[in-house]
């Protein structure tokens, strides 16, 4: 694995990349909260697999691409175009995790000539949202409005020096050892999708804006050209499956599977998810 960062409109962003022809590029956003050494592990296995370029970004704002600033999709499809263009690598497979996965159809639909490929591994399409999620996306509006006086605070100095990056890799070893401890996949929740916990490691107002991404409508899926893979979970936490199945329908070459999860299936099922993207790598034109 290699380390590399770039600046890019006065930020320096960072991305983790497993090298491999830039003809078979694939890229895979992490989710809210979160980080690129989410697909570390899953790089790893993959490469053991198939013969494919592999990029890990630190979204804008998040882990080693620290910033403090507005942020929306368009910040996000602008430096992920940037990286690529870097690599020289003009058409790639796009994918990602809840957030990321949105992102993903967000670059699909925005630029089709560059993107090869989907992998959606648990969209979160509004009208499918559970649980906590569906009852704030009604003031979802609020969340810029937030956001904006903490960056007000921030521009005048009030912030924290310094946060720490967190390994999800070394994370979701630790969870899945305590999951086989208890005998209980909720256990996993005493760590992940806690506000509190996960604003230990990115900025406040980078949190809310970014939760706001996450509740914005997405689509139109009818017009996303790319072959897609989406892996949907069955537990139900924050999405429901059937009803994003549903939604996925309107995409014109979609294959959609379900996995025995909560919601991290790159932590629940790392192997299951890794086989399933690779075969769906191998199966393109």
């Amino acid at each position: 694995m290699e380390e590399h960062r770039f600046q890019r409109d006065g930020t320096t962003l960072f991305y983790r990349r497993w090298p491999g022809p830039a003809g078979r590029t694939l890229v895979m956003f992490h989710g809210l909260a979160s980080n690129g050494s989410r697909w570390r592990e899953f790089a790893e296995m993959a490469q053991q697999r198939c013969d494919w370029q592999i990029l890990s970004p630190d979204l804008r704002g998040h882990g080693n691409s620290a910033y403090r600033g507005r942020l929306n999709l368009r910040h996000w499809v602008d430096d992920v175009l940037a990286m690529l263009d870097r690599l020289g690598c003009e058409r790639a497979v796009i994918g990602g995790h809840c957030l990321g996965a949105n992102l993903a159809v967000r670059v699909a639909l925005d630029h089709p000539d560059r993107v090869r490929g989907l992998v959606l591994v648990e969209p979160m399409l509004p009208p499918a949202l559970r649980g906590v999620l569906r009852w704030i996306r009604p003031l979802r509006w609020a969340l810029p409005g937030l956001a904006l006086p903490v960056r007000g605070l921030n521009a005048l100095g009030l912030q924290r020096r310094s946060l720490p990056v967190l390994d999800l890799t070394e994370l979701d070893r630790q969870t899945r050892a305590t999951v086989a401890e208890h005998g209980d996949p909720k256990a996993m929740l005493k760590r992940y999708a806690k506000p509190g916990k996960d604003m230990a490691y990115l900025p406040v107002a980078t949190y809310l804006q970014a939760l706001f991404q996450v509740l914005r409508k997405v689509g139109p899926l009818e017009q996303v050209q790319a072959p897609t893979l989406a892996l949907l979970s069955g537990g139900a936490l924050l999405a429901d499956p059937d009803k994003t199945r549903c939604l996925l329908q309107p995409l014109p070459d979609a294959r959609i599977e379900q996995v025995d999860a909560l919601h991290w299936i790159p932590t629940e099922h790392p192997e299951e998810m890794t086989r399933a993207i690779v075969e769906f790598l191998d199966g393109l034109p």
